[in-house]
């Protein structure tokens, strides 16, 4: 026979006080249920959650009171989920903080109607934004993969016989620095000339004298 009335609580752990929820649904009769677990378990695989499913599922429940609606799932899109299991079922939800009822006079609430809506758009969104978030995290392991190709290439020690190479390499790389030198012009006005720092000409100046000028 459809005649239980449960009234649902839940705290996230057992230290936390769930007072506030069973004394703002102390009114009335059901049989109060309390799940000390946290929002992030689905409504259906907690204690509670579970045993309300499996009687709602034999036909034994015909009103659910919470004290808040996000008690009712670990996200929005459980929630909803929830609310459709119990409208299948036509078992009436009360969430107690809004001061509504999912059934009213064998029909749906169109103040509750509303409710769901927003929050089925409040749930697309969510899922919107984990896609997006799948996406970044994608492109996130993408680029730690090519680091890691690039650091496999990475410099590992000169080659034999590079270094002569690497300090003519030096003196090409400096075109405008090596026409200053060319025309006799000195480290301070050639940093001011080339915009290079005063470190950089004095290393270029060192081997291009050793190049151009022995």
């Amino acid at each position: 026979m459809k005649n239980k009335i449960y009234k649902y609580a839940r705290v996230s752990t057992v230290e936390q006080n769930e007072s506030r929820q069973t004394e703002g649904l102390s009114e009335g009769e059901g049989e109060m249920i309390v799940d000390k677990i946290s929002g992030k378990i689905a409504f259906e695989k907690r204690t509670g959650g579970a045993k309300i499913i499996k009687e709602v599922k034999a036909g034994l429940v015909s009103d659910l009171i919470v004290y808040d609606i996000d008690r009712l799932g670990r996200d929005t899109i459980n929630i909803l989920q929830t609310l459709e299991f119990m409208k299948e079922y036509e078992v009436c939800v009360t969430v107690h903080q809004l001061g509504v009822k999912s059934i009213t006079d064998g029909k749906i609430s169109p103040a509750f109607d509303l409710i769901t809506t927003v929050m089925a758009k409040l749930a697309q969104m969510e899922i919107e934004r984990s896609k997006e978030r799948q996406l970044e995290g994608i492109e996130a392991e993408r680029k730690k993969d090519e680091n890691r190709a690039f650091k496999d290439k990475a410099y590992k020690g000169r080659k034999a016989g590079s270094k002569n190479k690497g300090s003519k390499d030096l003196v090409e790389k400096y075109p405008d620095v090596k026409a200053c030198l060319d025309s006799g012009m000195s480290i301070g006005k050639t940093v001011i000339a080339t915009k290079i720092c005063e470190s950089t000409v004095k290393r270029i100046r060192k081997e291009y004298f050793k190049q151009f000028k022995n």
